[in-house]
């Protein structure tokens, strides 16, 4: 019996030893797999070269744009900056053609002026709400919105400043007395440089 036991013994043995060999040997494999690439260099350190992390080359182009321009109905204006009185209200701008007057004010509320040019007036009567307008800044970004039909009620230039809403506010001048129509504006597109 102490001769059974004792092969039983060296049986469990050998197949204990045989499982970790293949274990080991399985281990092996697996870490030969994951390190295929760098395995040459694991092996033969001495004849590494130090790698230097290099910065990508990053090209910024340098755009600038001629002019920034104001494009409603097919026509193309020049911007003029406008600015409030004292009292937060607004003067009429000269009747210039080809120039759109700008209301610098807080980011997504642009109010355009359009003095009372033949030309202008012209053009408010041909805006659909099928019409756009685009602002195209120094910085070639721009900025494009479908356009609703004129309110139909006149207002006046001196109070335009308190009735700006969030997108764009175009304002037709219709005299030289400072009364007009408005369009408004909602964001369509908007292309940054």
């Amino acid at each position: 019996m102490k001769q059974n036991s004792s092969s039983s013994q060296r049986t469990q043995t050998i197949i204990v030893s045989t499982l970790i060999g293949v274990g080991i040997l399985l281990l092996c494999g697996l870490l030969v797999f994951a390190f295929r690439g760098n395995l040459l260099q694991l092996l033969n350190p001495a004849t590494q070269t130090p790698t230097v992390p290099v910065a990508p080359t990053v090209l910024v182009p340098t755009v600038t744009c001629e002019a920034q321009t104001f494009a409603l109905g097919g026509i193309t204006f020049q911007l003029q900056n406008l600015t409030l009185a004292p009292d937060s209200s607004l003067a009429a701008p000269p009747a210039t053609p080809g120039v759109a007057y700008w209301l610098q004010t807080t980011d997504g509320n642009y109010l355009f002026v359009l003095g009372p040019t033949p030309e202008n007036i012209s053009l408010q009567t041909t805006l659909t709400t099928e019409s756009s307008a685009k602002i195209t800044w120094a910085d070639c970004s721009s900025i494009t919105y479908s356009l609703s039909a004129p309110e139909p009620n006149p207002a006046n230039i001196s109070t335009l400043a308190g009735q700006l809403s969030s997108g764009l506010t175009i304002f037709f001048l219709t005299d030289e007395s400072g009364n007009g129509l408005i369009v408004r504006g909602d964001i369509t597109e908007m292309i940054l440089p």
